[in-house]
């Protein structure tokens, strides 16, 4: 693959969930206003419970409970099977058996409607898909004691690799959809707002180590990793991972990034791309407009993606389609 992420525009782009129950209608949102830019297969939690950011990546763990009805997952690691399922799962991983994790249609029924849109004939430069990263799912997702998954080190370590896998599969099906787009992965960890905190007992070198597992695993598919935050973190962590792409809500927390001007700055220097959430994600006021949003573009020289805050899916579906056009629009707007 590329070493680096070389743009010769900016480029809108999208974080994930779209409030939509019909997933032809998300695609056909995106395609309207991202063909031009970075398409995404969408997200629909309202779909039902199997597309929640956490369900939807759980097929293949071991232990995995999904209460639809009660709109619950958690992990049972007192089950009789559970030994033989991480023991299955490690066995996969180890033999590369790719399709094992992949995303069934009933967990993501905006993936597979993506992936119908895409032709080798529709020449888009970059695809884009997703995937929950290891802390925030580690950390909201609990045992059968209420314990966060991710203090259980065995299970912490079979969930990096699971997560890893899901995204190669991504990889390799947006490819061959496409006709061999450039593949680009973010790997969504919200929960990064809560480290530093009294409440989170992992280490630097924990966090960052989980990112680089899933980064890595992307980067052998030859694609491009990304990571999005859409809260104020600790982003020294982040700027250090090896990622190519730093997602972050520009509208209420830039000031918070530039704080770490020189960790930002080495970032940049070697080939880091910012993808600027310059649009709020507002549920009813009045959106800003596109002129002082961009304002928020503190390295102008530097192509960049533009995007929203954070994913659109507790929106209404008029709302969620104002700010993607805007955010499309501020893109335009800067190439000019």
């Amino acid at each position: 693959m590329e070493n680096r992420l070389h743009l010769n525009k900016f480029l809108a782009a999208g974080i994930g969930s779209l409030p939509h129950v019909n997933p032809e209608e998300a695609c056909s949102l995106v395609f309207k206003y991202f063909s031009g830019g970075i398409p995404f297969w969408p997200q629909l939690p309202r779909l039902n419970f199997k597309e929640n950011m956490y369900a939807q990546y759980s097929e293949g763990l071991p232990g995995v409970v999904i209460d639809e009805k009660e709109k619950k997952i958690y992990i049972d690691t007192s089950r009789e099977d559970f030994a033989k399922e991480l023991e299955t799962t490690y066995q996969h991983y180890l033999d590369e058996d790719i399709n094992f994790f992949a995303i069934s249609p009933d967990y993501a029924a905006g993936f597979y409607a993506f992936i119908k849109h895409l032709t080798p004939d529709t020449q888009h430069l970059y695809v884009k898909g997703h995937v929950i990263g290891p802390i925030s799912f580690g950390l909201s997702v609990c045992d059968e004691n209420k314990q966060a998954v991710i203090y259980n080190q065995e299970f912490r370590d079979c969930l990096v690799k699971v997560l890893s896998m899901k995204a190669r599969w991504q990889v390799r099906q947006l490819r061959a959809a496409s006709g061999g787009a450039k593949v680009i992965i973010f790997i969504d960890e919200p929960y990064l707002v809560s480290v530093g905190s009294s409440y989170v007992a992992l280490s630097p070198h924990e966090i960052t180590g989980m990112i680089n597992e899933v980064s890595d695993a992307i980067h052998k598919e030859g694609a491009f990793a990304g990571v999005h935050c859409c809260g104020n973190t600790d982003w020294s962590l982040v700027l250090k991972a090896d990622i190519d792409i730093l997602n972050f809500d520009a509208y209420d927390y830039l000031d918070s990034l530039l704080i770490y001007k020189k960790d930002l700055d080495g970032f940049l220097d070697k080939g880091g791309v910012l993808a600027y959430g310059v649009v709020p994600t507002l549920k009813e006021e009045k959106l800003p407009r596109g002129n002082a949003l961009a304002k928020k573009i503190i390295y102008p020289d530097r192509r960049a993606l533009i995007t929203s805050a954070c994913g659109l899916g507790t929106l209404s579906q008029e709302r969620a389609e104002e700010i993607i056009a805007l955010v499309s629009r501020i893109a335009k707007g800067l190439n000019e």
